[in-house]
């Protein structure tokens, strides 16, 4: 009796799911279709922007001698859970993973650098060194939506691998912030530097603050007494009110380096300020991800726009021996950065974005109304149509005008049965912004002499000219 009971239970929960499914694919399937909560589309201003800094990033990775590099959007999940940590928040609470149809885990790229470590074993490359390498790809998070921060976003980065000497670290600093100074962004930039030392200065450090939180556990927020046991370092990165004035009498990490740590670090920053890269040492200042070691950093941006908890618009370190925690046959020193282009376009003004040139139009005159025989059989105005010898003139014309110009197009009707007089086409697209500096206007008459109509918007004149003659006109 008790079993069937169990079982009754378990087929009524089972039934209760079906319906709140079925109800969800009801609702899904009736209402206006919306993009995936913190996963945003770019249209307009908002693309030219991304674009526009995308391509200063591109320019300036390039003239340092840095070579484009892509790698899938979907990796196996072994990949950033040997690299990234089980115990990181990005393993432990951000990651889009999911089991394919054959077996195997998944995960969609929460960050950059593990896929290049893997690229380069993968692509044989460990003997090759050293790589300067450049990335401008999607990345996902699992994270709580917020202003600057998405759970779909872009990042641009850059990795050099192969060369240990700290000079590699200055040189990925200084390209950079070489970026964002040529965006001139709105705000002012500050740079961050530290250093995380060796793996032996990491070690002891690790082992002083678990001891020094250890005594302070039960004030520490519930993050913070998770990650005691997990990473002690990642409490100094804590925000919590909690935790702030206690992480602020922790040891301090310049106590515990090794002098080889010391030395590299000290390079780091003689390097900078021969570059008079201003900077500022933050003793606090560690990363999320357990790869990291010896120099880290991070660029702020002061600005109204970000506010202070999404002021970090790029962030970088160095990560020796990442290719042999992948399975590769070489420990490999490596150091790089990324940036997130969606932080970075809330503080670039929309006048510093330059924006393509607006299409020259190609309007097509209708021919005139033709009154049907008898007017009492329909209530319907004269029609307005045009020949198809007339259009294919049209794009004869616009493909002429794309061999000297970037766009062009032919303005057509919403409506294939009928065509707007010309006047309303001239207001149609006259009202757009940014407004054309040209209008090229044919029909029938233009068709038979060769010939079309050229609008100079700005002057607001207009004048007939040979097709001939075009290219001149236009430019």
């Amino acid at each position: 009796m008790y079993g069937w009971s169990r079982a009754g239970r378990a087929s009524q929960r089972y039934t209760a799911q079906i319906q709140r499914c079925t109800l969800q694919i009801q609702r899904y399937t009736t209402q206006a279709p919306r993009a995936v909560r913190g996963m945003a589309d770019r249209i307009g201003v908002a693309e030219h922007k991304h674009q526009h800094i995308l391509t200063h990033a591109r320019t300036t990775a390039t003239r340092y001698g840095y070579t484009p590099i892509h790698t899938p959007v979907i990796e196996y999940s072994s990949i950033f859970e040997r690299t990234l940590g089980t115990n990181s928040d990005v393993v432990g609470k951000e990651l889009y993973k999911f089991l394919d149809s054959s077996n195997a885990w998944m995960t969609l790229r929460p960050e950059g650098t593990a896929s290049v470590a893997r690229a380069i074993i993968t692509n044989k490359l460990e003997h090759a060194m050293p790589q300067r390498l450049f990335y401008s790809e999607s990345m996902f998070r699992h994270e709580r939506p917020q202003r600057g921060r998405q759970r779909q976003f872009e990042q641009f980065g850059v990795e050099l691998v192969g060369v240990a000497h700290p000079a590699a670290d200055v040189e990925c600093v200084q390209l950079g912030w070489d970026f964002l100074c040529a965006l001139k962004v709105l705000g002012q930039l500050v740079l961050h530097i530290n250093t995380l030392g060796d793996q032996e200065s990491r070690s002891a450090y690790r082992e002083a603050l678990a001891q020094y939180f250890g005594q302070h556990r039960d004030k520490l927020s519930d993050d913070s007494q998770r990650r005691l046991d997990t990473n002690p370092l990642r409490i100094l990165d804590s925000k919590h009110e909690s935790d702030l004035h206690i992480t602020a009498g922790a040891p301090a990490y310049s106590d515990y380096l090794t002098p080889a740590s010391r030395a590299h670090f000290a390079f780091v920053a003689n390097g900078l300020h021969a570059l008079n890269i201003p900077y500022t040492v933050n003793p606090r200042l560690v990363r999320g991800l357990d790869y990291y070691q010896h120099t880290v950093w991070e660029v702020e941006c002061v600005s109204s726009e970000l506010g202070r908890s999404q002021a970090t618009v790029l962030a970088g370190g160095r990560y020796d021996g990442l290719t042999s925690m992948l399975g590769g046959s070489r420990k490999l020193p490596g150091v790089g950065w990324a940036s997130g282009i969606e932080r970075l376009a809330l503080v670039m003004p929309d006048e510093h974005v330059p924006v393509p040139e607006p299409p020259v139009p190609v309007l097509i005159i209708p021919d005139q109304p033709v009154e049907t025989a008898d007017r009492s059989l329909t209530t319907d105005r004269p029609s307005r149509e045009v020949k198809p010898d007339v259009y294919a003139y049209a794009m004869r014309v616009a493909r002429d005008i794309r061999k000297f110009r970037s766009a062009c197009v032919v303005h057509n009707s919403s409506d294939s049965t009928k065509h707007q007089p010309l006047g309303k086409q001239l207001a149609s697209v006259l009202a757009r912004q940014p407004t054309p500096t040209h209008v090229v206007i044919v029909g029938s008459h233009e068709m038979e002499l060769n010939r079309v109509i050229v609008r100079d918007t700005i002057a607001q004149t207009q004048h007939e000219i040979s097709i001939d003659n075009l290219g001149q006109a236009l430019n």
